[in-house]
């Protein structure tokens, strides 16, 4: 009968977490979502309530059961992300999601992406108390004081690329500030003494901390440098937005400027883009590094002088190790910032010896 593959089909969905976040829809929105009647749908749905796996809340509408949470394949994992605008693309984003589906695979978990548009989404509030563990990429928004308290007692929560440790929160940073050192040190032991610095980022904590650390080696070792710091919007597309800058860049540095530090890859590739409009040879007459290739700056043309990125599998897996042990704080083994002790360096062929000077 009609209504017991329907009913097999909505078991399997309900098994596999597919209603852990949304709930179970309105039974209009149910039936039009799988193309049968309601009249097919109720008989479906009183099926899964005899089977003890949706139940009526005190307003009649059904929901998932104690029974049928417990009984949902693996951890519900979700990787929760800023909404970015769709004519842009994050490959540093699409490199956590990757890490987090490998690990959450090989412990029989699952992954749910979840977008937020600003941290008093109700999304997020609902991600954060339902789910067993959530990956939480942050928003270059400043966190509002509701949020912290949210965050600071929240359970099984594990931030990306930004350090929330101050919130008890276990943080995986692959790219430490403390590098962006390593890089200006470099710079100058190739005969660099102007390095300016670009950023088209929103300011988060890893932005604004990769930004300090530039001046303060500036100041640290008296070298020139200008800061450019214009970051996009949110509907803005942050490749376009990086050539936009670079361009205007360009048009104002003079000879004694001869390296640049880019805070993110998408100004890196501004710059390159700039450059090469200009006949501006790259890593002859302008060096142009960041911190993160981001998977994708090894294929640009030079490839972008920058870290590789190391595999964050061994931190994966200790985070969803803690989510299946609760997600408590006192659960969590360890420093609650995890992050490499030491990353490879490539030249990549964007960066070189300082000019004698360079025409205009």
């Amino acid at each position: 009968m009609k209504h017991v593959r329907i009913a097999s089909l909505l078991e399997r969905r309900i098994l596999k977490g597919d209603y852990a976040l949304t709930g179970i829809p309105a039974e209009r929105d149910l039936a039009d979502d799988i193309g049968v009647s309601r009249v097919t749908l109720r008989k479906a749905l009183d099926d899964l309530e005899e089977k003890g796996l949706l139940e009526r809340a005190a307003n009649r509408r059904l929901v998932l059961s104690s029974k049928a949470r417990s009984k949902a394949e693996g951890m519900q994992i979700a990787f929760v992300s800023p909404s970015i605008s769709p004519q842009s693309f994050s490959p540093d984003i699409q490199l956590w999601l990757g890490a987090v589906e490998a690990a959450a695979q090989l412990r029989g978990g699952r992954v749910r992406v979840v977008n937020y548009h600003h941290w008093g989404d109700p999304v997020l509030t609902e991600t954060i108390r339902t789910f067993d563990g959530v990956f939480l990429v942050t928003s270059s928004e400043p966190i509002s004081p509701w949020m912290t308290d949210l965050l600071t007692e929240a359970r099984g929560v594990v931030a990306l690329s930004e350090d929330l440790s101050h919130f008890n929160m276990p943080s995986i940073v692959l790219f430490p500030p403390r590098l962006i050192a390593t890089t200006m040190r470099r710079l100058q032991r190739l005969g660099h003494r102007r390095i300016d610095c670009i950023n088209i980022q929103g300011h988060n904590s890893i932005t604004q901390a990769r930004i300090d650390e530039w001046g303060n080696w500036l100041r640290s070792e008296e070298v020139g440098g200008r800061l450019i710091d214009e970051p996009c919007g949110i509907e803005e597309n942050i490749f376009e937005a990086g050539v936009q800058v670079a361009r205007k860049w360009i048009k104002q540095i003079d000879e004694q400027t001869t390296a640049v530090l880019c805070v993110t890859l998408p100004a890196a590739m501004g710059v390159i883009r700039a450059a090469s409009e200009k006949g501006i040879s790259i890593g002859d007459q302008l060096s142009v590094c960041t911190i993160d290739c981001e998977g994708i700056g090894k294929f640009i043309n030079p490839p972008v002088a920058a870290f590789e990125r190391l595999n964050p599998a061994e931190f994966m897996d200790s985070c969803i190790d803690w989510f299946a042990a609760g997600g408590t704080v006192d659960s969590w083994e360890g420093p609650l910032l995890m992050e490499p002790a030491k990353l490879k360096y490539t030249d990549g062929g964007s960066i070189g010896p300082a000019p004698g000077g360079r025409k205009k």
